[in-house]
């Protein structure tokens, strides 16, 4: 019986960040010479997204939050200095970031970061937690309490789909933080026991 839902549950996640993957944000550059700009398209997508585009300093040039399904806008960089920037577009299932050079007349995408971030599915007083972690490198878990205290602690290691469980029927009443930390970034979530 525990394999049937294991097996369900990785379905449901693969199906999930299949989705977001399909929805993949685009940023293109535009080919025309003498203009410094580029395109970024974001087509239906999964709940707010919020879009950030920086200088070296990481100064903030752009920014903008996005609920609508379809969104489309055209950068004029011709204003802007020769040097490095960064475009980051994240939504709660991933974040893409792209490094881009403006040198002249010319822009050019050097590189491109995606990763997905934890699901959290809270159902009266179970949290469920997903990971897609691509690179199957180690996942540190940890929940604390409202006093910062370490509740839970467990390391996951070369595993590419992350699952667990967290029962909260027979924990004391408070405040919460679900602390999710992968080869990339760190991640938080609160949960509140009544």
């Amino acid at each position: 019986m525990k394999k049937v839902v294991r097996t369900a549950a990785m379905i449901a996640l693969l199906l999930t960040t299949t989705v977001g993957f399909a929805s993949e944000p685009k940023l293109s550059v535009v080919p025309n010479e003498n203009v410094k700009s580029f395109v970024y398209e974001l087509d239906a997508h999964a709940g707010r997204t919020t879009i950030k585009f920086m200088d070296e300093e990481q100064n903030v040039i752009f920014f903008e939050t996005v609920e609508k399904a379809d969104y489309a806008k055209k950068f004029d960089l011709s204003n802007l200095k020769d040097g490095l920037y960064f475009f980051k577009s994240e939504d709660e299932l991933s974040s893409v970031s792209y490094t881009i050079s403006v040198k002249g007349s010319d822009v050019e995408v050097i590189d491109k970061k995606e990763n997905s971030k934890p699901v959290f599915r809270i159902k009266g007083k179970m949290v469920f937690l997903n990971l897609l972690n691509l690179d199957s490198k180690d996942v540190e878990i940890k929940v604390f309490d409202s006093s910062n205290r370490l509740v839970f602690s467990e390391k996951r290691e070369n595993q590419m789909v992350i699952e667990k469980a967290f029962d909260f029927t027979k924990a004391y009443e408070g405040e919460y933080t679900v602390v999710v930390r992968d080869s990339k970034e760190t991640y938080y979530k609160e949960v509140s026991v009544n």
